[in-house]
C-alpha cells in the first residue's frame, strides 16, 4: 500500500512540473489538448464529473451571504398597533399606509376649540405624529393609536432664577422654573379626514420644601397650541407662511359663547346654547386642558369618559354626558357605575374645571 501511495504522489508531482515547464518555454496559452494523453488518471486531478457534454455538468451550491452583510429588513419601519388588550399590550400589528405627497389640511377654530383638519386617516397619520413630537424634543409617554390618544412627557424649560431670588441654595434647583407637555387626540371623520386636537399643559415652580420644587398647574397656553399646529402643518409638507395664514383665517369669525353652571333639578349642570357639533369639540378640548383627561369617547351617545384624581386623590374614571334640552344642551358628570351616584359636590367640582377651561371666551350676559 505504501508503494502504491508513493507512486501516485510521484505522478502528481511530475504532472505539475510538466505544466510549469511548458508554460515557461512558450508564450502560447496552454490548452486542454496540450495535456491530453498525459495519463488516464488526469480525471483524478480535475474531478471525474468533467465532461465534454455541457448538459452533464453539475451545479454547486450558491454562495451564502453572511448575516451581518444581508439586506436589512425595513418591513417594520411603518408598523402600527392594530389591536391591544385591556392592559395596553399590543396584540397585532398592521402596515401603516404611506402619506400622499400632497394632503389638504387647514386649521379650524370654533369657540375655544382649535384643531387641524387633515386629509388622511388616523392609522396613516399615527407614525408621523409620533415622529413629529420627537422632532420637537419631546418623549412619548402615552401612545394609544386604537383610542387616538398621544401624550408627551414633561419637558423642562431651562430658565435660571436671578441670584437675589434663589429658591434654594443648591444652584441646580434654581433652574426649570416651568415645564410643559402636550396631549393629542385624533378623531376619524366620516369624509375620510382626521381632526387633530392638541392641548397644552404647563406647571410652574411655586415653592420649595425640603429642597424639592413644588409645582403648580397653570392655565393652558393657547398660543403654544396654535404654534404647534402650525409646526405640525409644516412637518406634513405645508409651507410655514401658508400654515400661518390658515391660523389667522381661523381667528376671524371667533365669537364668545354663553355658558353657565346651574342647578338643574338638583343636579349640577353646565348650560350651553350652541350646536352639538361645536359644543362636542369645545367640551372635549376643555376636558383635556383642565386635566380631566379623555380616555374614551362616543359621539353617537354624546359621552366622554375621563380620568382624574382631583376628587379622591387617585385616578378614577367618570363620564361626561351631553343632553339636548329644547334649543340648549346640558353637560353633566356621572360615575361609570350606574348603580353608584356621584355626589353633588364632586359633580360640581368636575364641571367647574370644564368651565374654567373656557377662559375669556365666556360672554358676560
Amino acid at each position: 500500500m505504501l508503494c502504491i501511495k508513493t507512486l501516485y504522489e510521484k505522478k502528481y508531482i511530475l504532472f505539475f512540473l510538466l505544466i510549469l515547464i511548458l508554460s515557461g518555454c512558450s508564450d502560447k496559452p496552454i490548452t486542454f489538448d496540450d495535456i491530453t494523453g498525459i495519463g488516464d488518471d488526469i480525471t483524478e486531478v480535475f474531478g471525474k464529473d468533467d465532461s465534454d457534454n455541457y448538459g452533464d455538468s453539475k451545479s454547486v451550491a450558491m454562495l451564502e451571504i453572511p448575516p451581518s452583510l444581508d439586506n436589512p429588513n425595513y418591513s417594520d419601519s411603518l408598523k402600527v398597533p392594530k389591536s391591544i388588550d385591556a392592559s395596553g399590550q399590543i396584540l397585532e400589528m398592521s402596515d401603516a399606509p404611506v402619506l400622499p405627497t400632497y394632503m389638504d389640511m387647514t386649521i379650524i377654530k370654533q369657540g375655544i376649540a382649535r384643531w387641524l383638519e387633515i386629509q388622511s386617516d388616523p392609522v396613516s397619520l399615527w407614525p408621523y405624529l409620533n415622529q413629529f413630537w420627537k422632532s420637537q424634543g419631546y418623549e412619548i409617554k402615552v401612545n394609544e393609536p386604537v383610542n387616538g390618544i398621544l401624550e408627551t412627557s414633561w419637558k423642562k424649560n431651562e430658565i435660571s432664577f436671578s441670584s437675589e431670588s434663589k429658591l434654594v441654595e443648591d444652584e441646580e434647583l434654581n433652574y426649570n422654573a416651568s415645564r410643559e407637555k402636550f396631549r393629542v387626540r385624533v378623531e376619524r371623520q366620516p369624509d375620510g379626514y382626521s381632526n387633530i386636537y392638541l392641548s397644552n399643559h404647563i406647571m410652574e415652580a411655586d415653592d420649595v420644601i425640603n429642597n424639592k420644587i413644588i409645582w403648580k398647574k397653570k392655565n393652558s397656553d393657547i398660543s403654544r397650541e396654535a404654534e404647534m399646529l402650525v409646526r405640525m402643518m409644516e412637518y406634513f409638507g405645508t409651507a410655514r407662511d401658508v400654515a400661518i395664514d390658515s391660523l389667522n383665517d381661523s381667528e376671524r369669525n371667533d365669537k364668545k359663547i354663553y355658558i353657565d353652571l346651574v342647578d338643574f333639578y338638583g343636579v349640577p349642570a353646565i348650560l350651553i346654547k350652541d350646536s352639538f357639533s361645536k359644543m362636542w369639540r369645545e367640551i372635549g378640548l376643555s376636558l383635556d386642558r383642565s386635566g380631566l383627561l379623555v380616555k374614551d369617547q362616543n359621539r353617537d351617545k354624546a359621552i366622554y369618559k375621563i380620568s382624574t384624581s382631583i376628587l379622591e386623590g387617585k385616578e378614577k374614571i367618570y363620564e361626561i354626558k351631553l343632553t339636548n334640552r329644547n334649543d340648549k344642551y346640558i353637560v353633566t358628570a356621572h360615575k361609570v357605575d350606574k348603580l353608584e351616584k356621584i355626589s353633588y359636590d364632586d359633580a360640581r367640582t368636575i364641571l367647574k374645571h370644564i368651565v374654567s377651561a373656557y377662559g375669556s371666551n365666556i360672554a358676560k350676559n
